[in-house]
């Protein structure tokens, strides 16, 4: 089961006491707060031992450690474009989003939690660690209480049960967007995956919020 294998990489992690038990807001913490950094495999297993992991990977795991806790959800597909302006962003980002004119396409995967009452969307994606970086950072899991998506959804898929995942997000991708495209977005993720676990950005990011503190 995978809470048997979240948990010893979380108590090893110092996340988890061990005489705490995994609930759905504890495992929505845990996923969310895995270094946004693409693993060597989506694998649920992978993601917990690499202990890393973008939105797919991310929610993948999440679906099954929701599942072994009793709660049903449906993984959901989405296609974004995103406009950023490149004076926003530093470093090797600001050089790729001016490539693109500051386009970023990708797809995003998120859950419905099926709830008695009704629905509830949850998005692990970004760390709170990420805070201040311009990312949706979804800081609480209250059930019953829609999280905001981490982008905005374009076209939306629920995820045949009966497909592999990963294999129909590919499939949106090559039918979305252009080689080109998809090229520009592989180099984005990666860079964006070094920078937003940088130390030396996020020491960056709090002198500045220091420093707008004393204006």
């Amino acid at each position: 089961m995978l809470l048997d294998i979240l948990k010893p990489k979380a108590i090893e992690k110092g996340l988890l006491k061990p005489d705490e038990e995994i609930d759905a807001e504890k495992a929505f913490q845990l996923v969310r707060d895995m270094p946004y950094t693409r693993a060597s495999s989506r694998d649920p297993e992978t993601i917990i031992g690499e202990w890393r992991g973008t939105c797919s990977g991310k929610h993948y795991l999440l679906q099954g450690l929701f599942a072994e806790l009793g709660y049903s959800s449906r993984l959901i597909a989405c296609t974004t474009v995103a406009h950023i302006d490149p004076k926003d962003v530093r470093g090797k980002l600001r050089t790729l989003l001016e490539q693109s004119d500051g386009r970023f396409v990708d797809v995003h995967n998120y859950l419905i939690l099926e709830l008695p009452d009704g629905e509830m969307i949850v998005d692990a994606t970004w760390p709170l660690a990420t805070k201040g970086m311009g990312t949706i950072v979804n800081e609480r899991f209250v059930l019953g209480e829609n999280h905001q998506i981490a982008c905005e959804p374009l076209k939306t898929w629920d995820v045949p049960v009966d497909r592999d995942s990963q294999e129909f997000k590919d499939e949106i991708l090559k039918d979305s967007f252009t080689p080109e495209e998809l090229a520009h977005r592989e180099e984005f993720i990666k860079t964006l995956g070094v920078m937003t676990n940088s130390r030396w950005v996020k020491f960056l990011l709090s002198l500045e919020r220091f420093v707008k503190g004393k204006k």
